[in-house]
């Protein structure tokens, strides 16, 4: 009996011991890897010399606006977000995909034949000067089509309730039919 209480006493001690250490959990998501490059200080992906080799890092967003820029420095293969602060302002850099460019126009990565020459990309920085504003024609067309849908909306739902009423009334037929 002595050898089954130790036994016991043993068991015990080892769920103890077992519960008592530090449980790590398992994320499911994959952490991106970035690494930081000897240029400056953009922060881009692992894969970033392999669309692009030589990246420079010469690229300010002193004095600028909130908003996307080509860096033509790096021929358009690389924008910036830059989001100014009371000191200074804050950069996040973005390489485009393999065979693609940041058109500043558009404010996405395109192909380079569908893009607008990437020497003319500081022209277009002036459109960051439009991101956030609403124009009051285009917000009085919204408000128009938001009423015709609402309209819309209503009366589908009429129509709706009445062949659902109607739907009923046939299965509620269909059973008395049956059990006759």
């Amino acid at each position: 009996m002595t050898r089954e209480k130790f036994l016991v006493v043993l068991f015990l001690g080892f769920i103890a011991i077992v519960l008592s250490l530090p449980q790590q959990s398992k994320s499911k998501r994959p952490i991106p890897v970035f690494k930081q490059p000897k240029i400056g200080g953009l922060l881009l992906p692992d894969n970033a010399t392999l669309i692009r080799e030589n990246i420079v890092d010469t690229f300010s967003c002193q004095n600028r606006i909130y908003g996307y820029y080509a860096d033509m420095e790096n021929e358009c293969q690389v924008f910036h977000v830059c989001l100014p602060q009371t000191r200074g302002s804050i950069r996040w850099s973005f390489i485009c995909p393999a065979e693609t460019v940041f058109n500043q126009a558009t404010f996405v990565c395109t192909q380079t034949e569908s893009s607008i020459p990437c020497e003319d990309s500081e022209k277009y920085y002036v459109l960051n000067e439009e991101i956030g504003k609403e124009i009051e024609e285009e917000e009085e067309a919204d408000q128009e089509l938001g009423k015709e849908n609402t309209t819309k909306i209503s009366e589908l739902e009429t129509v709706s309730k009445k062949s659902f009423s109607k739907n009923s009334k046939l299965l509620n037929r269909e059973r008395l039919f049956r059990r006759n």
